[in-house]
Protein backbone atom coordinates (compact mmCIF):
# COMPACT_ATOMS: atom_id res chain seq x y z
CA UNK A 1 0.00 0.00 0.00
CA UNK A 2 2.75 2.56 0.72
CA UNK A 3 4.28 1.79 -2.68
CA UNK A 4 0.90 2.42 -4.33
CA UNK A 5 0.56 5.76 -2.55
CA UNK A 6 4.10 6.71 -3.62
CA UNK A 7 3.19 6.01 -7.25
CA UNK A 8 -0.06 7.99 -6.93
CA UNK A 9 1.76 10.97 -5.43
CA UNK A 10 4.49 10.80 -8.11
CA UNK A 11 1.93 10.81 -10.92
CA UNK A 12 -0.13 13.59 -9.33
CA UNK A 13 2.97 15.72 -8.72
CA UNK A 14 4.18 15.28 -12.31
CA UNK A 15 0.79 16.25 -13.70
CA UNK A 16 0.36 19.14 -11.27
CA UNK A 17 3.74 20.72 -12.09
CA UNK A 18 3.05 20.67 -15.82
CA UNK A 19 -0.54 21.83 -15.40
CA UNK A 20 0.49 24.78 -13.21
CA UNK A 21 2.89 25.83 -15.96
CA UNK A 22 0.33 25.38 -18.75
CA UNK A 23 -2.34 27.24 -16.78
CA UNK A 24 0.03 30.16 -16.25
CA UNK A 25 0.74 30.23 -20.00
CA UNK A 26 -2.99 30.27 -20.78
CA UNK A 27 -3.92 32.78 -18.08
CA UNK A 28 -1.22 35.35 -18.83
CA UNK A 29 -2.77 36.83 -22.02
CA UNK A 30 -6.28 36.39 -20.64
CA UNK A 31 -5.52 38.48 -17.56
CA UNK A 32 -3.24 41.00 -19.30
CA UNK A 33 -4.68 44.55 -19.47
CA UNK A 34 -5.48 45.62 -23.02
CA UNK A 35 -4.69 49.31 -22.59
CA UNK A 36 -7.48 50.26 -25.02
CA UNK A 37 -10.95 51.72 -24.49
CA UNK A 38 -12.58 48.28 -24.38
CA UNK A 39 -16.24 49.34 -24.48
CA UNK A 40 -15.70 52.13 -27.02
CA UNK A 41 -13.56 50.43 -29.66
CA UNK A 42 -14.87 48.90 -32.90
CA UNK A 43 -12.43 46.92 -35.04
CA UNK A 44 -12.86 46.51 -38.80
CA UNK A 45 -10.83 43.95 -40.74
CA UNK A 46 -11.00 41.37 -43.57
CA UNK A 47 -11.07 44.16 -46.13
CA UNK A 48 -9.10 42.89 -49.14
CA UNK A 49 -9.32 44.68 -52.49
CA UNK A 50 -10.30 42.62 -55.51
CA UNK A 51 -8.05 44.22 -58.12
CA UNK A 52 -6.26 47.51 -57.65
CA UNK A 53 -5.23 48.54 -54.13
CA UNK A 54 -6.95 51.43 -52.44
CA UNK A 55 -5.04 54.68 -52.80
CA UNK A 56 -3.93 56.87 -49.91
CA UNK A 57 -6.63 59.38 -50.87
CA UNK A 58 -9.31 56.69 -50.69
CA UNK A 59 -8.06 55.58 -47.29
CA UNK A 60 -8.17 59.17 -45.99
CA UNK A 61 -11.69 59.57 -47.36
CA UNK A 62 -12.74 56.34 -45.62
CA UNK A 63 -11.45 57.69 -42.30
CA UNK A 64 -13.39 60.91 -42.79
CA UNK A 65 -16.59 59.05 -43.74
CA UNK A 66 -16.35 56.99 -40.55
CA UNK A 67 -15.74 60.08 -38.41
CA UNK A 68 -18.95 61.58 -39.79
CA UNK A 69 -21.06 58.60 -38.68
CA UNK A 70 -23.30 59.64 -35.75
CA UNK A 71 -21.87 58.27 -32.52
CA UNK A 72 -18.30 57.94 -33.83
CA UNK A 73 -15.65 59.91 -31.95
CA UNK A 74 -12.59 59.04 -34.05
CA UNK A 75 -11.39 56.60 -36.71
CA UNK A 76 -7.97 55.50 -37.94
CA UNK A 77 -6.88 53.24 -40.76
CA UNK A 78 -4.30 50.86 -39.34
CA UNK A 79 -2.04 47.90 -39.95
CA UNK A 80 -1.73 45.79 -36.83
CA UNK A 81 -4.40 46.12 -34.17
CA UNK A 82 -5.12 44.30 -30.91
CA UNK A 83 -7.26 41.19 -31.50
CA UNK A 84 -6.61 41.37 -35.26
CA UNK A 85 -4.06 38.58 -35.76
CA UNK A 86 -4.34 38.66 -39.56
CA UNK A 87 -2.13 41.76 -39.82
CA UNK A 88 1.14 41.22 -37.97
CA UNK A 89 4.33 43.26 -37.92
CA UNK A 90 7.23 41.60 -36.12
CA UNK A 91 10.15 43.74 -35.02
CA UNK A 92 13.33 43.14 -33.04
CA UNK A 93 14.54 46.09 -30.96
CA UNK A 94 17.57 46.69 -28.78
CA UNK A 95 17.51 49.29 -26.05
CA UNK A 96 20.11 51.30 -24.22
CA UNK A 97 20.95 48.48 -21.81
CA UNK A 98 21.72 46.03 -24.62
CA UNK A 99 18.61 43.87 -24.12
CA UNK A 100 17.08 42.54 -27.35
CA UNK A 101 13.31 42.03 -27.51
CA UNK A 102 10.89 40.93 -30.21
CA UNK A 103 7.82 43.16 -30.41
CA UNK A 104 4.65 43.71 -32.44
CA UNK A 105 4.26 47.02 -34.25
CA UNK A 106 1.01 48.91 -34.83
CA UNK A 107 0.79 51.46 -37.65
CA UNK A 108 -1.76 54.18 -38.25
CA UNK A 109 -2.34 57.89 -37.78
CA UNK A 110 -3.87 58.95 -34.46
CA UNK A 111 -3.97 55.49 -32.88
CA UNK A 112 -3.20 56.81 -29.39
CA UNK A 113 -6.44 58.75 -29.39
CA UNK A 114 -8.52 56.25 -31.37
CA UNK A 115 -7.54 53.25 -29.25
CA UNK A 116 -7.93 55.25 -26.03
CA UNK A 117 -4.36 54.63 -24.85
CA UNK A 118 -3.07 56.30 -21.69
CA UNK A 119 0.16 58.24 -22.14
CA UNK A 120 2.22 58.15 -18.96
CA UNK A 121 5.19 60.08 -20.36
CA UNK A 122 6.08 62.07 -23.43
CA UNK A 123 3.68 62.92 -26.25
CA UNK A 124 1.78 61.61 -29.25
CA UNK A 125 3.23 61.78 -32.77
CA UNK A 126 3.18 65.18 -34.45
CA UNK A 127 1.36 65.50 -37.81
CA UNK A 128 4.59 66.11 -39.76
CA UNK A 129 6.24 62.98 -38.27
CA UNK A 130 4.00 60.53 -40.14
CA UNK A 131 5.18 58.80 -43.32
CA UNK A 132 3.07 56.67 -45.64
CA UNK A 133 3.12 52.91 -45.34
CA UNK A 134 1.68 50.76 -48.12
CA UNK A 135 0.92 47.11 -48.79
CA UNK A 136 0.78 45.86 -52.37
CA UNK A 137 -1.12 42.84 -53.60
CA UNK A 138 1.44 40.22 -52.57
CA UNK A 139 1.63 41.48 -49.00
CA UNK A 140 5.12 43.02 -49.24
CA UNK A 141 5.73 46.34 -47.58
CA UNK A 142 8.30 49.04 -47.73
CA UNK A 143 9.26 52.61 -46.94
CA UNK A 144 12.36 54.76 -47.04
CA UNK A 145 14.04 54.42 -43.63
CA UNK A 146 14.70 57.64 -41.79
CA UNK A 147 17.27 57.83 -39.00
CA UNK A 148 15.87 58.27 -35.52
CA UNK A 149 12.24 57.73 -36.39
CA UNK A 150 9.84 58.57 -33.55
CA UNK A 151 8.34 55.65 -31.69
CA UNK A 152 5.89 55.17 -28.82
CA UNK A 153 6.47 52.19 -26.52
CA UNK A 154 4.78 50.68 -23.47
CA UNK A 155 5.81 51.11 -19.85
CA UNK A 156 6.82 47.43 -19.74
CA UNK A 157 9.16 47.85 -22.72
CA UNK A 158 10.70 50.96 -21.21
CA UNK A 159 11.53 49.00 -18.05
CA UNK A 160 13.03 46.13 -20.04
CA UNK A 161 15.06 48.09 -22.58
CA UNK A 162 16.41 50.95 -20.49
CA UNK A 163 18.01 51.17 -17.08
CA UNK A 164 15.50 52.37 -14.45
CA UNK A 165 12.88 52.64 -17.22
CA UNK A 166 14.17 56.06 -18.33
CA UNK A 167 13.32 55.63 -22.03
CA UNK A 168 11.94 59.03 -23.04
CA UNK A 169 14.18 60.66 -25.63
CA UNK A 170 16.46 57.61 -25.82
CA UNK A 171 17.44 55.71 -28.96
CA UNK A 172 16.64 52.12 -29.90
CA UNK A 173 18.20 50.16 -32.74
CA UNK A 174 16.33 48.00 -35.23
CA UNK A 175 17.93 44.56 -35.36
CA UNK A 176 16.24 43.86 -38.71
CA UNK A 177 18.16 46.70 -40.32
CA UNK A 178 20.76 44.76 -42.25
CA UNK A 179 21.72 47.65 -44.49
CA UNK A 180 23.45 49.72 -41.83
CA UNK A 181 21.62 52.87 -42.96
CA UNK A 182 21.01 54.33 -39.52
CA UNK A 183 17.46 53.01 -39.28
CA UNK A 184 16.67 53.56 -35.61
CA UNK A 185 13.99 54.94 -33.31
CA UNK A 186 13.80 57.69 -30.73
CA UNK A 187 11.23 57.25 -27.95
CA UNK A 188 8.83 60.20 -27.90
CA UNK A 189 6.06 58.69 -25.79
CA UNK A 190 5.26 55.91 -23.34
CA UNK A 191 1.80 54.37 -22.86
CA UNK A 192 0.74 52.42 -19.79
CA UNK A 193 -0.44 49.25 -21.58
CA UNK A 194 -1.01 47.98 -25.11
CA UNK A 195 -1.69 44.27 -25.66
CA UNK A 196 0.16 42.70 -28.59
CA UNK A 197 -1.79 40.86 -31.30
CA UNK A 198 0.36 37.72 -31.17
CA UNK A 199 -1.50 36.28 -28.21
CA UNK A 200 0.59 33.11 -28.25
CA UNK A 201 3.58 35.23 -27.22
CA UNK A 202 1.72 37.27 -24.61
CA UNK A 203 3.22 35.22 -21.75
CA UNK A 204 6.09 35.56 -19.30
CA UNK A 205 5.76 39.35 -19.10
CA UNK A 206 5.66 39.82 -22.90
CA UNK A 207 1.99 40.87 -23.26
CA UNK A 208 2.92 44.56 -23.54
CA UNK A 209 5.78 44.07 -26.02
CA UNK A 210 4.09 46.44 -28.46
CA UNK A 211 5.10 49.68 -30.15
CA UNK A 212 3.42 52.38 -32.23
CA UNK A 213 5.20 53.68 -35.33
CA UNK A 214 4.63 57.00 -37.04
CA UNK A 215 3.28 55.41 -40.20
CA UNK A 216 0.14 56.53 -42.01
CA UNK A 217 -1.64 53.94 -44.15
CA UNK A 218 -1.10 54.71 -47.83
CA UNK A 219 -1.77 52.65 -50.93
CA UNK A 220 -2.79 49.20 -49.77
CA UNK A 221 -4.74 46.11 -50.78
CA UNK A 222 -5.29 45.10 -47.13
CA UNK A 223 -7.21 47.56 -45.00
CA UNK A 224 -8.19 47.67 -41.33
CA UNK A 225 -9.86 50.37 -39.25
CA UNK A 226 -10.05 51.21 -35.56
CA UNK A 227 -13.17 53.21 -34.69
CA UNK A 228 -13.82 54.79 -31.30
CA UNK A 229 -17.49 55.37 -30.56
CA UNK A 230 -19.88 56.64 -27.93
CA UNK A 231 -20.57 53.58 -25.70
CA UNK A 232 -24.12 54.79 -25.02
CA UNK A 233 -24.96 54.19 -28.71
CA UNK A 234 -23.49 50.67 -28.70
CA UNK A 235 -25.73 48.68 -31.08
CA UNK A 236 -26.86 51.56 -33.27
CA UNK A 237 -23.37 52.86 -34.03
CA UNK A 238 -22.11 49.35 -34.84
CA UNK A 239 -24.73 49.01 -37.58
CA UNK A 240 -23.94 52.49 -38.91
CA UNK A 241 -20.21 51.78 -39.08
CA UNK A 242 -20.84 48.48 -40.88
CA UNK A 243 -23.12 50.22 -43.37
CA UNK A 244 -20.57 53.01 -43.97
CA UNK A 245 -17.78 50.49 -44.62
CA UNK A 246 -19.93 48.53 -47.08
CA UNK A 247 -21.06 51.68 -48.84
CA UNK A 248 -17.55 53.15 -49.15
CA UNK A 249 -15.44 50.02 -49.78
CA UNK A 250 -17.81 47.12 -50.51
CA UNK A 251 -17.72 47.45 -54.29
CA UNK A 252 -13.94 47.05 -54.36
CA UNK A 253 -13.63 44.09 -52.00
CA UNK A 254 -13.11 40.54 -53.20
CA UNK A 255 -16.19 38.75 -54.45
CA UNK A 256 -18.13 37.20 -51.59
CA UNK A 257 -15.99 38.94 -48.97
CA UNK A 258 -17.58 40.93 -46.15
CA UNK A 259 -15.75 43.19 -43.74
CA UNK A 260 -15.83 42.00 -40.14
CA UNK A 261 -17.13 44.81 -37.93
CA UNK A 262 -17.36 44.13 -34.19
CA UNK A 263 -16.50 45.55 -30.80
CA UNK A 264 -13.14 44.85 -29.20
CA UNK A 265 -14.81 43.22 -26.20
CA UNK A 266 -16.50 40.68 -28.49
CA UNK A 267 -13.22 39.94 -30.29
CA UNK A 268 -11.43 39.40 -26.98
CA UNK A 269 -14.11 37.00 -25.73
CA UNK A 270 -13.87 34.99 -28.96
CA UNK A 271 -10.07 35.00 -28.99
CA UNK A 272 -9.87 33.58 -25.46
CA UNK A 273 -12.67 31.04 -25.83
CA UNK A 274 -10.23 28.21 -26.55
CA UNK A 275 -7.99 29.26 -23.65
CA UNK A 276 -10.93 29.11 -21.26
CA UNK A 277 -11.90 25.66 -22.54
CA UNK A 278 -8.32 24.47 -22.10
CA UNK A 279 -8.24 25.82 -18.55
CA UNK A 280 -11.41 23.92 -17.64
CA UNK A 281 -9.93 20.76 -19.14
CA UNK A 282 -6.69 21.17 -17.19
CA UNK A 283 -8.65 21.85 -14.00
CA UNK A 284 -10.83 18.78 -14.48
CA UNK A 285 -7.95 16.38 -15.14
CA UNK A 286 -5.86 17.76 -12.28
CA UNK A 287 -8.77 17.69 -9.85
CA UNK A 288 -9.52 14.06 -10.69
CA UNK A 289 -5.90 12.99 -10.20
CA UNK A 290 -5.53 14.94 -6.95
CA UNK A 291 -8.81 13.57 -5.53
CA UNK A 292 -7.75 9.99 -6.24
CA UNK A 293 -4.39 10.65 -4.59
CA UNK A 294 -5.95 12.28 -1.52
CA UNK A 295 -8.41 9.39 -1.14
CA UNK A 296 -5.49 6.97 -1.36
CA UNK A 297 -3.59 8.78 1.38
CA UNK A 298 -6.66 8.96 3.60
CA UNK A 299 -7.40 5.27 3.05
CA UNK A 300 -3.83 4.21 3.83
CA UNK A 301 -3.68 6.30 7.00
CA UNK A 302 -7.10 5.11 8.11
CA UNK A 303 -6.00 1.50 7.60
CA UNK A 304 -2.85 2.07 9.66
CA UNK A 305 -4.80 3.73 12.44
CA UNK A 306 -7.11 0.73 12.64
CA UNK A 307 -4.23 -1.77 12.65
CA UNK A 308 -2.25 0.19 15.26
CA UNK A 309 -5.04 0.98 17.68
CA UNK A 310 -3.51 -1.20 20.41
CA UNK A 311 -0.04 0.27 19.76
CA UNK A 312 -1.44 3.79 19.99
CA UNK A 313 -3.19 2.93 23.26
CA UNK A 314 0.06 1.57 24.73
CA UNK A 315 1.92 4.74 23.76
CA UNK A 316 -0.82 6.86 25.34
CA UNK A 317 -0.62 4.72 28.52
CA UNK A 318 3.16 5.27 28.62
CA UNK A 319 2.68 9.03 28.58
CA UNK A 320 2.47 9.98 24.89
CA UNK A 321 0.38 13.09 24.35
CA UNK A 322 -2.22 13.55 21.65
CA UNK A 323 0.13 15.88 19.79
CA UNK A 324 2.80 13.16 19.78
CA UNK A 325 0.46 10.68 18.09
CA UNK A 326 -0.65 13.35 15.62
CA UNK A 327 2.96 14.26 14.82
CA UNK A 328 3.84 10.59 14.31
CA UNK A 329 1.29 10.09 11.51
CA UNK A 330 2.02 13.45 9.91
CA UNK A 331 5.76 12.75 9.78
CA UNK A 332 5.21 9.22 8.52
CA UNK A 333 2.96 10.53 5.74
CA UNK A 334 5.49 13.26 4.91
CA UNK A 335 8.22 10.66 4.42
CA UNK A 336 6.09 8.56 2.07
CA UNK A 337 4.81 11.58 0.14
CA UNK A 338 8.33 13.01 -0.02
CA UNK A 339 9.55 9.94 -1.90
CA UNK A 340 6.63 10.25 -4.30
CA UNK A 341 7.24 13.97 -4.83
CA UNK A 342 10.92 13.37 -5.65
CA UNK A 343 9.93 10.83 -8.29
CA UNK A 344 7.12 13.11 -9.47
CA UNK A 345 9.40 16.09 -10.09
CA UNK A 346 11.65 13.88 -12.21
CA UNK A 347 8.63 12.63 -14.14
CA UNK A 348 7.40 16.23 -14.59
CA UNK A 349 10.68 17.24 -16.23
CA UNK A 350 10.77 14.14 -18.44
CA UNK A 351 7.11 14.57 -19.37
CA UNK A 352 7.68 18.18 -20.38
CA UNK A 353 10.58 17.19 -22.62
CA UNK A 354 8.39 14.58 -24.25
CA UNK A 355 5.64 17.14 -24.87
CA UNK A 356 8.18 19.58 -26.30
CA UNK A 357 9.26 16.95 -28.79
CA UNK A 358 5.74 16.28 -30.11
CA UNK A 359 3.91 19.57 -29.46
CA UNK A 360 4.68 23.31 -29.56
CA UNK A 361 5.32 23.58 -25.84
CA UNK A 362 8.04 25.64 -24.20
CA UNK A 363 10.46 24.30 -21.61
CA UNK A 364 9.11 23.85 -18.09
CA UNK A 365 10.97 26.27 -15.78
CA UNK A 366 12.45 24.54 -12.74
CA UNK A 367 10.67 27.01 -10.43
CA UNK A 368 7.36 25.22 -11.07
CA UNK A 369 8.71 21.98 -9.56
CA UNK A 370 8.94 23.21 -5.94
CA UNK A 371 5.55 24.91 -6.29
CA UNK A 372 3.97 21.66 -7.44
CA UNK A 373 5.75 19.82 -4.63
CA UNK A 374 4.51 22.34 -2.06
CA UNK A 375 0.90 21.94 -3.22
CA UNK A 376 1.20 18.15 -2.97
CA UNK A 377 2.68 18.35 0.54
CA UNK A 378 -0.12 20.62 1.75
CA UNK A 379 -2.85 18.45 0.20
CA UNK A 380 -1.34 15.23 1.54
CA UNK A 381 -0.99 16.60 5.06
CA UNK A 382 -4.57 17.82 4.99
CA UNK A 383 -5.66 14.39 3.75
CA UNK A 384 -3.95 12.61 6.63
CA UNK A 385 -5.11 15.10 9.24
CA UNK A 386 -8.54 13.50 9.80
CA UNK A 387 -7.32 9.93 10.44
CA UNK A 388 -4.41 11.27 12.49
CA UNK A 389 -6.77 13.24 14.74
CA UNK A 390 -8.85 10.10 15.28
CA UNK A 391 -5.66 8.23 16.17
CA UNK A 392 -4.63 10.89 18.70
CA UNK A 393 -8.03 10.57 20.36
CA UNK A 394 -7.53 6.86 21.19
CA UNK A 395 -7.74 6.55 25.04
CA UNK A 396 -5.01 4.74 27.03
CA UNK A 397 -7.51 2.15 28.24
CA UNK A 398 -7.40 0.58 24.77
CA UNK A 399 -3.99 -0.88 25.66
CA UNK A 400 -5.68 -3.28 28.14
CA UNK A 401 -8.05 -4.67 25.56
CA UNK A 402 -7.43 -7.52 23.17
CA UNK A 403 -7.44 -6.30 19.58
Amino acid sequence: MPALVVLQVALACAILCNVLFLVQQKLAPLLAPSGVATDELILVDRMDSQAQPWTAAEVRRGEQVLREVPGVRDASAAFGLPMVPGALMDMALQGGNGVKIGVNGYLGAGLVKTLGLQLVAGRDFLPDEYHDFGLDGDGSHGWDPVAQQPIIITRALADQLFDDGHALGKLMSDLHDNQGNGHGYRVVGIVRHLLRNQLGLATDGRADNTVLLARRIGSTSILNFAVRVDPSMHDAVLKRVAAAIQREFGARMKEGATARVSFYSERRAQAFQRQRAALWLFAGVTLAVVIVTVIGIMGLTGFWVQKRTRQIGIRRALGARKVDILRYFLVENLLIVGVGIAIGMLLASLGNRLLMRHYELVHLPWTYLPWGALVMVILSQLAVLGPALRASAVPPVVATRSV
